[in-house]
Order: C-alpha cells, then sequence, then structure tokens
C-alpha cells in the first residue's frame, strides 16, 4: 500500500497513538474531511486549536511531504468513498461495517510482514498464543488453525499461568500475542517476559502504535470498525481472523507439507460425525 493511499484510513488507525496535540488534530480531520479539504493549514490549525506546526507534523506522519500533498491525497480518499455505507437498519449496519472490517484489513495489509510471520511460523518448534477475553477466542481460532496443520501450540488466555509459561520458555518457541488495543497491562507482563528469554514475538492487533507494538518482532495490523460497537464485536475481530487465515494460507504455501497434514487431520475427525 503506497504511503498516500487510504489516508483517513491509516489516520483512523494511528490516531491513538499520537500525542494529545496530535489526536485533537487527527480526530478533527476524522470527524469532517469533507470541510478540512477547503481550509488553509492557518484555518486548520485554528480550527482545530492546534498550531500549522502540528499540522505539518500530521502530514508528516502520513507519508506527505506537506499539507498541499495532505491535501491531495485527502481528496482521494473522499472520492473512493472509503466510508461504510449506513443501511436500513441495525442489521445492515452491522454486516457492512464488518464487510468494511475485512476490506480496510486487506488495504492496510504488510505483506512483507505477513510472510516474515508465516515463515516464523514454519520456522518455530511451538507456538505459545496469549489473549485476554475477547482475544482469547482469536487465539481459540488459531490455535485450531494449526493444530489442523499439525504445529505444536498451546493457548493461554489466564495470563498467570500465561507468566508461568512464559518464564520458561526456549528461543525456538514463537509467542504470538493478541490484543486489539496493545496496551492490555497483564499481556504486556507476559510478552516481557517471553522477549527477556529471547523469544521472538509475533502480534496481531488493532493498533499500529502501541506499547505490545514496540516489543514485537512483526506486528499484522487488522483495521479498526468505524461504527459505535466496540469490544467483543464482530466488526472488531473479524479483521484479526482474516489475519489468522492469511497466516495458514501463507503456511501452505510455503510447505505443502501443511495441506497434507490438514487433510490427515480433518480425515481423523469423520468417524464422529452422525
Amino acid at each position: 500500500m503506497s504511503d498516500k493511499e487510504n489516508l483517513l484510513l491509516r489516520l483512523r488507525q494511528s490516531v491513538s497513538g499520537y500525542s494529545p496535540i496530535q489526536q485533537k488534530l487527527g480526530e478533527f480531520v476524522l470527524n469532517d474531511p469533507g470541510n478540512v479539504l477547503y481550509l488553509t493549514i492557518t484555518e486548520l490549525a485554528r480550527e482545530s486549536e492546534t498550531s500549522e506546526a502540528s499540522v505539518t507534523r500530521l502530514c508528516r506522519a502520513l507519508g506527505c511531504k506537506g499539507y498541499t500533498e495532505f491535501k491531495m491525497a485527502l481528496a482521494l480518499d473522499i472520492q473512493r468513498g472509503q466510508p461504510v455505507h449506513r443501511g436500513v437498519d441495525e442489521i445492515d449496519n452491522v454486516v457492512n461495517e464488518s464487510v468494511q472490517a475485512l476490506q480496510d484489513t486487506a488495504r492496510l495489509l504488510d505483506r512483507a510482514a505477513l510472510e516474515n510471520a508465516a515463515l516464523a511460523l514454519h520456522q518455530a518448534k511451538s507456538v505459545q498464543i496469549y489473549g485476554v477475553a475477547a482475544s482469547a477466542i482469536l487465539g481459540e481460532y488459531l490455535h485450531y488453525k494449526l493444530l489442523r496443520f499439525g504445529k505444536p501450540a498451546q493457548l493461554f488466555s489466564d495470563m498467570h499461568r500465561a507468566a508461568m509459561n512464559a518464564a520458561t520458555l526456549s528461543h525456538e518457541t514463537l509467542v504470538v500475542a493478541i490484543s486489539s488495543s496493545g496496551s492490555t497491562r497483564d499481556l504486556l507482563h507476559v510478552v516481557k517476559l517471553a522477549r527477556k528469554r529471547g523469544v521472538p514475538v509475533l502480534a496481531l492487533c488493532n493498533t499500529p502504535r502501541s506499547p505490545l507494538a514496540s516489543l514485537s518482532d512483526i506486528q499484522l495490523v487488522a483495521a479498526k470498525p468505524e461504527g459505535p460497537l466496540s469490544a467483543g464485536a464482530l466488526n472488531a475481530k473479524v479483521g484479526v481472523m482474516l489475519l489468522v487465515e492469511l497466516l495458514t494460507t501463507s503456511l501452505i504455501a510455503l510447505d505443502e507439507k501443511y495441506s497434507e497434514v490438514s487433510q490427515q487431520t480433518a480425515s481423523a475427525t469423520l468417524p464422529l460425525l452422525l
């Protein structure tokens, strides 16, 4: 994805990791991007109650050389019509927001990071998956997929047990830490323990700039939903499910044995079906 593509999407993903002043400016742009198109840099600084220097820093953080380039990228983004079209009722809205989360995750995808993550999974002797609350459900999905591939893996949703596990890991292990915010204190404690053991960490999250990101060797980011539903909702989690699916697809591309093992494990369950 080009630095100047999907500007609003990248701003929405990153704004929570900015300084308070940059957050204020970023939220102002996100709340009314169409109006920002018609503001000079001085007007935007005044309207957002920030400064021209803050506007310039935001432009550069988004990959633009200056305010003119920022407004061109913003205009293209608005023209593409990225925001979700609201449905006739809440059912339509949930469906649309979930579809949008999948599409936005695809736009955000760093393919090089995905390849590195798949290679790290492939090379690891075992995989330890850590996730709390709703993130543990996503961990269950990854655990199931790895079990289908015959990859040794454990899932920990209790961070006390996870801490004991992390304190004894070998460097041949890969830790997969799942957190939407990347700021869950208990999870961060466990990841720090793993890092002290020299264990590589793969993060799956919805926030590119977070404490978890700074502790991770590889990070894959799923889109944040635009809608009002939050923690645990499908549109907040479906992007990470897509990342899990892409990871396992990439594993098969690395080694066909995963496809063969997947068929074997599927066959093992056939006698259990009615």
